[in-house]
């Protein structure tokens, strides 16, 4: 079942919208944390996915930044009305507040920024197992040295 956090209609004039679905790990021998992404069109093709290792942290933050650099892939592709999926609920609860002051967070708060200029988007909860794809990728960057992987084509 999908919570929704924010909803949107998703006509659109052009037709297109965008579904992004993140995830992130921590590997707990080294303690780095990588994040992955998967884009996919509204017919559900695969426009891209990405990897990228991040260093030490906790998974919750692999999977905000994970989510910050698929938005910005998005936006310089000019898409505009997105559906953002993660399994992670407690990142998006704190997205979609608006707190006074704003969000102790740094990168909570930089996502919002992005999210509030942004024509139409859609934030909802998807159990991890609905998230595979992204969570290939993200197993695929534990075990690389290599900071960012595009994929133009599924792995």
């Amino acid at each position: 079942m999908d919570l929704q956090l924010k909803q949107f209609s998703v006509r659109h004039n052009s037709g297109i919208y965008v579904f992004l679905k993140t995830d992130g790990a921590i590997n707990s021998v080294s303690g780095c944390t990588v994040a992955g992404d998967v884009i996919r069109n509204n017919k559900w093709e695969w426009i891209l996915g990405y990897n990228r290792s991040l260093g030490k942290g906790s998974a919750k933050t692999a999977k905000l930044w994970g989510l910050l650099d698929g938005r910005l892939i998005l936006q310089k592709q000019g898409y505009n009305v997105v559906i953002i999926r993660s399994d992670n609920l407690e990142n998006m609860i704190s997205i979609n507040e608006r707190m006074p002051g704003g969000s102790k967070n740094a990168l909570i708060r930089r996502i919002q920024q992005i999210l509030a200029f942004e024509e139409s988007w859609y934030l909802t909860y998807s159990p991890r197992e609905t998230n595979r794809i992204a969570g290939v990728l993200v197993k695929m960057a534990l075990s690389s040295v290599d900071s960012l992987h595009i994929f133009a084509e599924p792995p």
